[in-house]
């Protein structure tokens, strides 16, 4: 059975909520009531709840969102610059979104709260990103500064340790954390480096 459409001013508002959540998140944190985001998106929170019954969903979307932005800036970088600075500035962003989405999933987890689809959304987020990467890391191969029996799930597969190991230390002050995420992604880029 074809999915119904959604209606204009339902996307309208669909997409209002996720922009307002957007920037709550980003000023306020993971803790942002709901009836917060309704009110900054301009909406009932009956029709926040319609759209996003939990903050899960909500926040699931917020971040299958920012994932999207991260994989279409590596789009918007290939060919851009020098091939393994290209790929240390779009680690550095995929880096920063994976530790803030990492903590954040944590915190809703604690609460009990539960996804739609977890498998689901985290392989359609991998996918995303490893077809994201795939033309950074290609064009670094193909001008010989990268190794050629790397490939992109490899390359993931280490940024992922990095956000995973930095996340297990919730102690550790944002500062100390970005210099750890920059340290390890050097090492990174040295141990792909072709020379």
């Amino acid at each position: 059975m074809p999915r119904r459409r959604i209606r204009a001013d339902a996307q309208r508002s669909i997409e209002q909520i996720v922009a307002a959540a957007d920037r709550l998140i980003e000023r306020v944190g993971p803790t942002v009531a709901l009836d917060e985001v309704a009110k900054e998106a301009g909406v009932a929170p009956a029709t926040l709840y319609r759209h996003f019954p939990s903050r899960m969903h909500l926040f699931e979307r917020v971040y299958g969102d920012r994932t999207a932005r991260v994989a279409e800036h590596a789009r918007a970088l290939t060919g851009a610059g020098e091939p393994m600075e290209d790929l240390r500035e779009w680690l550095d962003a995929f880096v920063s979104l994976g530790v803030e989405s990492q903590s954040v999933l944590a915190q809703l987890m604690s609460q009990g709260l539960r996804q739609s689809d977890a498998a689901g959304n985290a392989e359609q987020g991998h996918r995303l990103i490893v077809d994201a990467v795939s033309g950074l890391l290609g064009r670094a191969q193909e001008t010989g500064a990268a190794r050629k029996d790397v490939d992109a799930e490899d390359l993931i597969s280490l940024v992922s340790g990095v956000i995973v190991a930095l996340e297990s230390r919730p102690g550790i002050a944002p500062a100390e954390r970005r210099m750890r995420a920059e340290r390890a992604l050097q090492i990174i880029l040295v141990g792909i480096s072709s020379s």
